[in-house]
């Protein structure tokens, strides 16, 4: 994803770098992304390329994909296809739903964080990013990152057997090993039919508690709803990059005043009143979605627009937070996670 995945929630990206979030193919957070999109490994990863020699695993490595996550990748490769996941874990605070769908070259992702959702939609040969939170959408030349499933049947990533075996589930365990992190993704099938249930993502980093995550495979089917793959955001949201300083001035202090954001906020990230006509569209998403306060009965975006609804998709957030710095961190890392989040 873009904002989602380039932020989102810890990464597949160490995998990747088995590196966002997605449940789906590609698929972030939060402020993100599964979907589902793979993301950065946690802080200080030495971001290995997945070519890169994968040394230490936990057991003897198998260099094939087991029969299950192949059969996975088969339906996610075939070229149509709807995947939805819920993701929870250790840095994500409420539980957030995503829901990515493919067609060919085109695609659409949307996930809900606790102010409301946004997404990323690639058509016609041009990919827009979308927040109906802060009221905006861009058009972006960053390319679609494959997601977590895909990066580990390509990149060939070690089989490695489940540190604790689950006999609910049929287990495949895949291990990426870099210098100073190691990331391990667990897949849970359904004994009777094979159907992949959920898989966890760990992320080890020297001197750092493991991040967990846990994707809840909600769907996955080869059926696409093509009629999400268009530019209707566009009736209702503001294009950020057409806007001139003095109108983004305008509408940057108008979406601090309505979600709360305090000027120590603005400073925890480097922003004061006085540089927000030159901000950028990640920087003012990340600010948003991180500090943004709900106000009493408006929980529950009060103000999803009818398209956002009908794409059913979700995720969440919190209500305590810990530190100012520790939230920042801990969006960062959820908005590049969700994004790669699917897959």
């Amino acid at each position: 994803m873009r904002i989602m995945f380039k932020r989102m929630i810890p990464a597949v990206c160490a995998l990747a770098m088995l590196s966002g979030a997605g449940c789906a193919e590609n698929t972030d957070s939060s402020s993100v992304q599964d979907s589902s999109a793979v993301t950065e490994a946690p802080a200080e990863s030495s971001g290995d390329d997945l070519s890169s020699a994968v040394s230490g695993a936990a057991a003897a490595p198998r260099s094939e994909t087991g029969e299950r996550l192949k059969a996975v990748y088969d339906i996610l490769s075939a070229g149509s296809y709807t995947f939805e996941c819920e993701l929870t874990g250790t840095n994500v605070p409420e539980a957030i739903d995503i829901i990515k769908i493919v067609s060919g070259g085109e695609s659409y992702q949307l996930q809900k964080e606790r102010l409301g959702s946004h997404g990323t939609v690639t058509f016609s040969g041009k990919t827009y990013d979308f927040d109906y939170v802060c009221g905006m959408y861009r058009e972006s030349t960053e390319p679609l990152q494959p997601g977590i499933i895909e990066q580990i049947v390509k990149g060939n990533i070690p089989r490695t057997e489940a540190a604790a075996a689950d006999d609910s589930y049929d287990v495949e365990r895949y291990t990426y090993t870099g210098d100073t992190y190691i990331t391990a993704a667990d897949f849970f099938f359904d004994k009777k039919d094979g159907h992949l249930v959920k898989y966890t993502m760990t992320y080890t980093v020297e001197g750092r508690d493991d991040i967990v995550e846990t994707r809840k495979v909600l769907r996955l089917d080869s059926e696409a709803d093509t009629s999400v793959f268009n530019a209707y955001f566009a009736d209702t949201l503001v294009n950020f990059d057409s806007m001139s300083e003095p109108q983004k001035l305008g509408f940057c202090q108008g979406l601090c005043a309505t979600w709360g954001i305090t000027a120590d906020e603005m400073f925890e990230l480097g922003i004061n009143s006085g540089n927000l006509e030159t901000i950028d569209y990640d920087t003012l998403f990340l600010l948003i979605h991180t500090y943004g306060k709900l106000h009493g009965g408006a929980e529950e975006d009060s103000s999803l627009s009818e398209s956002e609804e009908s794409a059913e998709t979700e995720s969440g957030e919190t209500a305590d937070e810990p530190s100012a710095a520790e939230r920042d961190d801990s969006s960062r890392q959820q908005l590049t996670q969700s994004e790669a989040l699917i897959q």
